[in-house]
């Protein structure tokens, strides 16, 4: 029967989140405990160090490990679109440049093979039948576990393959150890709590993909006839004891079915059971090799460190959720289409968005400038976007316009870098003398006025300077500098009467509307427009300083309210017919209202009373006041 498919899942599992501690508990301990360790009694710093040996980043929230010097891998979320997720083991009969464990496995594999004694005495109808039957069983391995089966060179004419056995976890499953950093180097510590050091440090975390166990089958003439195949189990997760008690069960499961085709139900038990068998049904303990035990020797595995082993197994499992991720087909939470994953860009935060969404986000952001603002495209996430990823997205001279404009934000932020007057290189301001030296040209600068460096003397101010080289500019004498200097102080001047300087980085901002809490777009920093300081909330605007002025209000008003926009156009028509005599006063409320051609009915635009223009009295009723016994309606103006 086929292999059970395991479920496809996009993200990697969480790995444990930090927990409330006791009192007085030190950071080193704190680290420790969010990454899954236990650490009892004073060992906080030897739990941080154990850490920085695994591999494992504190900061990083179910991202994977990075690789150990020797195994340096690429990324999983950098792959690009066109890349295939990385495979296990491949079908094109012959095997590729395998690790130093499958090498074992068959070196080992060869050498009991050739410690098994002479070959059964077959007919030439048993020797083909036999032949026959192995090739069948291999083409229904290859059938069944597709790209898990790699076949090997045949040595003295006998068949030998390689089977990637992928156990089957229902959901996830813990895996822990405990570890010992008495000596500086992190190893194994007890298996049981009775001969535990109590200084050892308990490491637990979570996986749904277990790295699969080796079996390397080489297949005698006489099998399956007589004899069964010569087999070697290889794995890096479990101790030798482990694997010799895998190994005779596969002898037990042949023993029950002698005569028959055996290596599909060793591959199927292998998969189904050996959890079960070895008793990891709900935890799975990592553990040093027993020494005293009696390994087989058919059981291969690796005797890596455990800040070898336990970062491979994170890593087997994140890179397996990758690519579950790259086969799926997912959301766009901006675009809100369907897409497989090879089309995503998923970020470390573990959002993902469509390449072409996040290709316009970020080339849309770079063209504005917006370099510290490139964040995850989720309103809930504050996370960056990382520059490999932005690499992939821009083109070459976007991404150097991203790099010069992080550059330059970053440095305009630092309050102690200021940039020569004549080579424009970054340079670092001392303070106190208000001077700095140029690293390219040697230039020693005063950092206010920008000329040379001027000991014991008072720096002019930025106006005098301005009314000093506007006197050189009419008299011819301004140099090119000099009256680049000149544009710059003018602008400068210009910019300030109707803007303010930034409290914190000295940005000049202008207001065209709205509320007086301003944001510097340069730095973050909100401050008060009125009174230029920096503030944080709305409480501010309780005391003297006004939220909105009251022109703004009067703006919004006239916006926002037809019958105050009427009013604001018939007062402005008013003054105009005042300047030229033909207003009549309101007798209400005396404000001058035009009489609109020969209509004596007026309307006063300020108290909302009707009026005649003859007689100056209010009208209640037009019937009433106008006719044969009244005033006339329709005059025209002496």
């Amino acid at each position: 029967m086929p292999r059970k498919s395991s479920k496809v899942r996009g993200a990697a599992a969480p790995r444990p989140h930090l927990k409330a501690g006791p009192p007085n508990r030190s950071p080193a301990a704190a680290v420790a405990e969010a990454e899954g360790l236990q650490v009892p009694g004073d060992g906080a710093s030897a739990g941080a160090e154990a850490l920085e040996l695994l591999h494992i980043d504190p900061a990083s929230d179910g991202d994977p490990p990075p690789p150990p010097p020797s195994e340096a891998e690429p990324e999983p979320e950098a792959l690009a679109p066109s890349q295939a997720p990385p495979e296990e083991a491949s079908s094109s009969g012959r095997s590729a440049a395998g690790g130093s464990l499958d090498e074992e496995a068959v070196r080992k594999l060869h050498e009991l093979a050739e410690a098994g004694g002479e070959e059964v005495a077959l007919t030439e109808e048993e020797v083909h039948a036999n032949d026959q039957r192995q090739e069948d069983e291999i083409c229904a391995l290859e059938a069944i576990f597709e790209d898990a089966v790699v076949i090997l060179d045949r040595k003295g004419g006998q068949r030998c393959f390689q089977v990637h056995v992928h156990i089957e976890i229902p959901d996830a499953i813990d895996v822990s150890t405990r570890l010992s950093y008495g000596d500086g180097t992190l190893k194994y510590g007890a298996a049981s709590d009775a001969g535990a050091d109590a200084d050892d440090l308990v490491y637990k975390f979570r996986v749904e993909h277990l790295p699969p166990i080796l079996l390397t089958c080489l297949l005698p003439a006489s099998y399956p006839s007589h004899r069964p195949p010569f087999f070697t189990i290889s794995t890096y997760w479990l101790d030798k004891g482990m694997i010799s008690s895998l190994c005779r069960m596969l002898d037990m499961l042949w023993e029950e079915q002698l005569g028959m085709e055996v290596t599909y139900q060793w591959v199927q038990w292998l998969q189904s059971s050996t959890l079960s068998h070895l008793g990891f049904g709900e935890e799975i303990v990592l553990s040093k090799n027993d020494v005293t035990c009696d390994a087989d020797k058919r059981a291969c595995l690796d005797n890596g460190s455990p800040n070898v082993i336990i970062p491979r197994m994170m890593r087997y499992n994140d890179n397996k959720h990758h690519e579950a991720f790259l086969r799926a087909i997912h959301d766009c939470m901006i675009c809100f289409s369907e897409c497989p994953g090879v089309d995503f860009i998923k970020l470390p935060c573990h959002h993902f968005f469509c390449c072409k969404c996040m290709q316009t986000y970020c080339k849309m952001n770079v063209k504005e400038g917006n370099v510290v603002k490139l964040l995850c495209p989720d309103t809930k996430c504050e996370s960056a976007v990382p520059p490999n990823v932005l690499k992939r997205l821009l083109g070459e001279d976007e991404f150097e316009r991203w790099e010069g404009l992080l550059l330059q934000r970053t440095l305009d932020a630092m309050s102690d870098v200021v940039y020569c007057p004549r080579c424009q290189t970054a340079c670092l301001e001392d303070v106190v003398g208000n001077e700095a030296v140029c690293s390219s040209c040697l230039f020693s600068f005063c950092t206010l006025c920008r000329n040379r460096r001027h000991i014991g003397e008072q720096c002019m101010s930025p106006a005098e300077k301005l009314l000093i080289l506007e006197k050189r500019q009419e008299s011819g004498q301004v140099q090119a500098d000099q009256q680049r200097i000149v544009e710059e102080l003018k602008s400068l001047k210009e910019i300030m009467k109707d803007a303010k300087q930034c409290p914190k980085c000295k940005m000049a901002i202008s207001k065209t509307e709205g509320c007086n809490k301003m944001h510097c777009w340069n730095c973050g920093e909100y401050f008060c427009y009125q009174c230029n300081r920096a503030i944080t909330g709305y409480e501010h605007f309780k005391g003297s300083c006004a939220l909105f002025p009251q022109e703004e209000i009067d703006r919004w008003e006239v916006q926002m309210n037809p019958r105050v926009r009427r009013q604001f156009v018939a007062q402005a028509h008013a003054e105009m017919h005042v300047q030229h005599g033909q207003a009549h006063l309101c007798p209400t409320c005396r404000q001058p209202s035009p009489k609109v051609g020969n209509n004596n009915h007026l309307f006063c635009w300020a108290c909302q009373k009707h009026f005649c223009a003859l007689c100056h009295k209010p009208v209640p009723k037009t019937a009433q006041h106008y006719g044969p016994k009244g005033c006339k309606q329709h005059t025209s103006d002496p």
